[in-house]
This record gives C-alpha cells, sequence and structure tokens, in this order.
C-alpha cells in the first residue's frame, strides 16, 4: 500500500484539511473577539493571558479571547506537523513541499502579528493586516489539501479552464472586499451610510472620508454580485455535458449562493444597526464565500476546456414552465391556505391586506424554493418513477446545479420578505421549515426510516407557525395546535399515495410504509392517525376558542375522512378508495382551515382579547371590560 499513491498523501492532506478547519475558525473567533470587544480580555500581555498561563475566567471577555488564543496554538501545531510531513515524506513534489513551507512562513508572520496587535493595543491597520494575512494561510492550506488528494481535484489534468481569467477575477475582487469589510468595521464606519442598499438615501459617494470607505465596499460587493452570477452561468453553460468540470460548477454555484446570502446578512445588519450576532455571520459568511472561491481558483487551474457550448435558445418559454415545475405549486397552494388562514384568528383580528399579500409571497417562494431543492437532491430517484420521471431535473431539461442554485435564491428571496415586509420571527421560521424539508425529510428520512413521513411531515406543520407569528410576532400555544393538526394529518394522507404508488417506491428504493411493513399494517396505522387527529380538531370548540360552526365542519370532514380509514382496512386489496382519500385529505385540510377563519368572523366567536374579559348578557349582546374591573 505504500506504493499506493493515494495513500502516499493521506497524512498529508488530513494534516492539511484539520489545518483549514481550525483556521477557518479561528478567523471567525477572531471576528467574535473584535465584535465584542474582547481584544484587550488577557490585557497587553502576550503571549500569556493577564499575566498568567491559565488565567482565572471569571470575565466572558478573557474567556473569548484566551479561546482564541488556543485555537491559535493548535492551528500552529497542525501546520508544524504539517511542514514536517512535508519536508519528511514530500520533498520531491516541489508544489506539496512549497504550499507547506509557505504555510509554515505565513504562521510565523500570523504570531508575530498576533503579539504585535495585543502590544500595541489593537491598532486598526494591524488588525486588519493580522486578518489578511489569515485570509492568505487559509488559502493556502486549502490548495494544500486539495493538491494532495490523489484521484480528486489534483488528478484533474490538461489545460487551465478557459474561464480561469474569470476566477482570477472574481477571488481578487473577493479578497479586495473583505479588506475594505475589515476597514469598516475596525475603523468604526459601520454606521455611516444608513439604510440599504443606497447610503443615506443617496446613489453617489458620501462627502466623509469615512463614509467613502463604507460606500466603496458596498460598491465593490455589489460588482462582486455580479461577477459571481456571471462566472456561474458561464461555467454551468460551458461544462454542464462535461463531468470532469462538475467540481468547478459546484465551487462557482457555492460562491453565488453564498455571495447572495451575504449581501441578505448585510442588509439586515445595516438596517438593525449592526447587532453583534448579525456581525458575527456576515464575517462566517464571508470566510465561506473567501474558501469557495480559493477551491474555485483551484480547480479551475487544472480543468481542460470544457466540449461544446449547448444551444438553449429555442427552450426560453418551455423552461420558464419548468422552473415554476421545479416550485410545484399545486402543492404550495394547500401550504398558503395553511398558512394564511391561521392569520384571521389570532386575537388581533383581520390581518391588512398588504400583510397577508407579503406573507403570501414570501410562503410560496420559500415553499418553492424549498420544492426545488428536494426534486435537485431526489433527480436520481426521479428518474425511476413514472410519477416524477418527468420533472425538469429529473428528465434532463434543466441542469441539476442550476434547479439548486434556482431553489437556494428562492429560499433567500424569501427570507428577506418575511424579515422585511413581515417581520424576523416569521423569516426564521419559514427559513427553519425549509431546512427541516431538505436536511431531515429529504436528505435523512425519506431514503432510510418507514417512518419518514411521520417525522418528515413536520417540515409541512410549519406554514401555521408562520402565519401566526406574521399576525401576532409570537408563538403561542394555539400556533403549535395547529401545528400538531398537520403533523397528526400527514402520514393518513400521504401514506394514501404511497398505497397508490408502493411498486414505484419499491422501483426506486424508498421505505415507504406499504413497501416495508405492507398494506395491512399502512391501513392500519393510518386509521390510528385519524382517530387521533379527529378528536385533537374538535377540541378547540370544547374549549371554547372556536364556535359551532367550526365544530360541525370538523365533525364533517373528519367523519367522513375516518370513513374512508375504516374502508380502506375493509377491502383486502388497494383500490380507487385509496385514491379518493388522498384527493379528500387534501380538499379535508384546507376546508378545515378555512372553517375556522370563517368561525371567528362571525359574531357568536367574539373571543376575549389578552387583557379583556367577556360577559355574555344576552345573545348577539357582549359587554367588554378591561381586566381589573372585576376587582381581581
Amino acid at each position: 500500500m505504500e506504493n499506493d499513491p493515494r495513500d502516499r498523501t493521506s497524512l498529508l492532506r488530513r494534516l492539511a484539511w484539520g489545518a483549514a478547519g481550525l483556521a477557518f475558525g479561528l478567523v471567525v473567533l477572531g471576528g467574535v473577539v473584535r465584535i465584542s470587544g474582547s481584544g484587550l480580555g488577557c490585557g497587553d500581555h502576550w503571549p500569556r493571558c493577564n499575566g498568567h498561563w491559565l488565567p482565572p475566567l471569571s470575565d466572558i471577555r478573557t474567556v473569548i479571547e484566551f479561546s482564541h488564543r488556543w485555537v491559535a496554538a493548535l492551528v500552529s501545531v497542525l501546520v508544524l506537523a504539517v511542514a514536517a510531513v512535508a519536508w519528511t515524506r514530500h520533498r520531491r513534489e516541489r508544489v506539496l513541499l512549497g504550499l507547506a513551507t509557505a504555510a509554515l512562513g505565513l504562521l510565523v508572520v500570523q504570531v508575530l502579528l498576533g503579539a504585535v496587535t495585543v502590544k500595541l493595543r489593537l491598532p486598526p491597520w494591524v488588525v486588519i493586516t493580522h486578518l489578511a494575512n489569515a485570509m492568505v494561510l487559509l488559502a493556502v492550506l486549502i490548495v494544500l489539501a486539495l493538491r494532495s488528494r490523489a484521484g480528486g481535484v489534483a488528478a484533474l489534468v490538461g489545460p487551465r479552464h478557459a474561464d480561469h481569467p474569470l476566477v482570477h477575477l472574481a477571488a481578487m475582487l473577493g479578497f479586495v472586499v473583505i479588506l475594505f469589510g475589515a476597514q469598516v468595521a475596525n475603523f468604526g464606519a459601520g454606521l455611516l451610510c444608513q439604510g440599504f442598499p443606497l447610503c443615506n438615501g443617496r446613489l453617489g459617494p458620501p462627502a466623509s472620508a469615512m463614509a467613502m470607505i463604507h460606500w466603496t465596499h458596498r460598491l465593490l460587493a455589489f460588482a462582486f454580485v455580479a461577477v459571481a452570477a456571471m462566472l456561474a452561468w458561464r461555467v454551468n453553460r460551458r461544462g454542464r455535458a462535461v463531468p470532469a468540470t462538475a467540481p468547478l460548477r459546484r465551487a462557482a454555484l457555492a460562491v453565488l449562493v453564498l455571495t447572495v446570502l451575504q449581501v441578505g446578512v448585510a442588509a439586515a445588519m445595516v438596517l438593525n444597526l449592526l447587532p453583534p450576532g448579525l456581525r458575527a455571520l456576515h464575517l462566517l459568511t464571508g470566510t465561506l464565500i473567501w474558501a469557495a472561491l480559493v477551491v474555485l481558483v483551484s480547480v479551475s487551474s487544472r480543468t481542460g476546456e470544457p466540449g461544446p457550448v449547448r444551444d438553449l435558445a429555442s427552450e426560453g418559454p418551455s423552461r420558464l414552465r419548468d422552473y415554476v415545475t421545479l416550485t410545484k405549486p399545486r402543492i404550495i397552494s394547500l401550504l398558503l391556505v395553511t398558512t394564511i388562514a391561521p392569520m384571521f384568528i389570532t386575537d388581533r383580528g383581520v390581518p391588512p391586506l398588504a400583510l397577508v399579500l407579503w406573507v403570501a409571497l414570501g410562503g410560496y417562494l420559500m415553499a418553492g424554493g424549498a420544492n426545488a431543492i428536494n426534486m435537485w437532491f431526489d433527480r436520481d430517484i426521479d428518474t425511476r418513477m413514472t410519477r416524477t420521471r418527468l420533472r425538469p431535473i429529473a428528465s434532463g431539461r434543466i441542469a441539476p446545479a442550476a434547479g439548486l442554485g434556482f431553489g437556494v435564491a428562492l429560499g433567500a428571496i424569501a427570507f428577506a420578505v418575511f424579515w422585511f415586509e413581515v417581520n424576523p420571527l416569521s423569516a426564521w421560521l419559514a427559513l427553519a421549515g425549509l431546512l427541516f424539508y431538505v436536511f431531515i425529510y429529504t436528505m435523512w428520512l425519506k431514503r432510510t426510516t418507514t417512518q419518514n413521513i411521520v417525522v418528515g411531515g413536520a417540515a409541512g406543520a410549519f406554514p401555521p407557525l408562520v402565519g401566526w407569528a406574521a399576525a401576532t410576532g409570537r408563538i403561542d400555544l394555539a400556533a403549535i395546535y395547529l401545528f400538531a393538526i398537520i403533523f397528526y394529518w400527514t402520514p393518513p394522507h400521504f401514506w394514501a399515495l404511497a398505497l397508490i404508488k408502493q411498486g414505484e417506491y419499491a422501483k426506486a428504493g424508498i421505505p415507504m410504509m406499504p413497501v416495508v411493513r405492507g398494506e395491512r399494517r399502512t391501513k392500519v396505522e393510518m386509521l390510528i392517525y385519524t382517530i387521533l387527529l379527529v378528536p385533537l380538531t374538535v377540541m378547540p370548540s370544547f374549549f371554547g376558542a372556536l364556535g359551532p360552526f367550526y365544530l360541525a365542519a370538523a365533525l364533517l370532514l373528519g367523519g367522513r375522512l375516518l370513513w374512508y380509514c375504516v374502508q380502506l382496512l375493509r377491502e383486502p386489496t388497494v383500490t380507487a378508495t385509496a385514491w379518493r382519500m388522498y384527493k379528500f385529505s387534501l380538499l379535508y385540510l384546507a376546508l378545515l382551515f378555512v372553517a375556522m377563519g370563517i368561525d371567528r368572523a362571525l359574531p357568536s366567536s367574539r373571543r376575549p382579547r389578552p387583557g379583556e374579559l367577556i360577559i355574555l348578557t344576552r345573545p348577539g349582546q357582549d359587554f367588554v371590560l378591561p381586566a381589573g374591573a372585576t376587582g381581581r
């Protein structure tokens, strides 16, 4: 095995990746030191902290600065190990030896800059240089890890990619943007440009020299967005049919997605007057962009010219329909009902029309983004199922990278819509729903367990939380109750479809309940979940939260759904009853939530708001007293 080139570089590669990972964390932790004002948490002592090797950790600033120094020590140990391995085992491989030696030299400079920074009590230019050197060190470690990866990126031989100059431009521009961002932070210019995207309401440069730094940072950042978008488009368009360019396309897409996210974080940070959490997230995302740019440069320098460009000019009209199809509009229509209906049953009364429209737009974009990412990840199994093989990505009409980028972009735009036009809580809840659907259900549970729909169904239960938070700015027990209704509704709804399509699920290798446990077990569990669901839906009327109209609707709808479950259980095989139940379950949930809104709008359903006590004197006439009027 010693002669196998894949194994010869494994130790160097692992050490380099470990050092790169810690260096990445060190950069972010250094930002936390600056943001929290912990730069002098150990005083001006170096390398000791407040005169001690192990100081008392009673002050949070001391803890943060001391942690930063310990991570720096770990990075130093790993870089020294990288250099030792390169000099002892790879002396004839000049590229690896040169990179390892450069990393060691940069480490020495970084240690000296750290000492100077503390001794001179954090002068801005030294801090900025310290950050710049850390970014270069991180880049060298990443390139070393990539070049020592036998059979991977290092194995891509041939001339440079045709877009390598554009890649270099993007990397250089990205580094300049980082440096200007460091100047904005260290010279206290973060709030000298109010508003976003304009600076103090103006498109042109401001008069103040310090504000000019911030304005220039923004201008360069917007230029970087344009370059990243152009690069992703060109790389994807050139190399769609060439498997060797897949790493390059993934890296270009990662840069673009992270850049869009960074713009959103920057806007939120400025508009909210630089909260520490968003400042830390801004640095984290910027460091991720830099790492992705380094990977992009390394890959493009060793990837040959791809094949001919595919002509897509004649596909314009159909491609628009394909992108709409990626969002699964028919499914989203039900999600919008369960998002908007809760807005009408809160104690705030009828919500403003503008708020409802913004929630509808953000909800569609967020759900559409989640569905597009789902189609991107499931493209392999979609080709094996008749129901899904004609989907845009599975059929090849839309490139996987384009579908993924489209989904992520929709999610980012939706988050911005909720954040700026609704409220931050609804934005985080909507994003949590997307992440749960993509990572927990699509990427984990769907292909591994029969309980994929049970647990993963929680993703579809987020819309009521979003709607409730949009209308009230908080999450109440009532919102969680609506979440529970959808959670218990999902298994009988989806298993009805799984009974019909169990052959296709088996062919695709998806462990749906009918495929693994059989039809009888699936029908029994559908009945159990429905028996739990129906009492859950009628309880609000018995507790006085909703009135008789909703109670009647819940009983009628629940009774019909229960009848379908019983009928399915009585049938020895899967018949058209399963398909009718599946379609009715869609109507069931929509009508149930609509009934809630109608019931709350009826005069007899007037409910006390916080701080009120309602006394009924005769039908149709309520006297509302403020809390405390009864002497309690």
